[in-house]
């Protein structure tokens, strides 16, 4: 049973530090490393915080009483974030390297297809 409370507090905690690598990342960095973010440190690091928080819900999400689901729901989560991360670099700053639209295109389909048909909504 105590087992149990530390995965969610860790799980939390992963939610907490990856929400704050994406609204404050140079804070995160400064705190962690005593140096600000330069050039592609920002979206790399937010890139990071989703997957914090990817893992953090998918690990709440295995918790819960009768949700075999939490990897599922896990990757849905970072599918979803990565691909508005990627499009939101791509049109709002000037960091487009090769593979950005693909990486874009890539996560948005893998996140429709785990919405639409990859288990999520069947019973198992």
């Amino acid at each position: 049973m105590a087992q149990k409370y530390l995965v969610k507090a860790a799980a939390w905690l992963e939610i907490i530090v990856g929400i704050a690598l994406i609204v404050f990342p140079n804070l995160a960095s400064t705190l962690l490393f005593a140096a600000a973010l330069e050039g592609p440190g920002v979206p790399v690091a937010r890139f990071a915080g989703i997957g914090l928080i990817s893992l953090g819900c998918a690990c709440l999400s295995a918790t819960a009483a009768g949700s075999p689901r939490g990897a599922e729901w896990g990757l849905l989560i970072f599918n979803v974030a990565a691909a508005i991360l990627f499009v939101w670099v791509g049109l709002a700053t000037t960091l487009h390297g090769l593979l950005l639209w693909p990486a874009a295109i890539l996560h948005a389909g893998l996140a429709a297809g785990l919405a639409s048909g990859g288990g999520l909504r069947k019973t198992r």
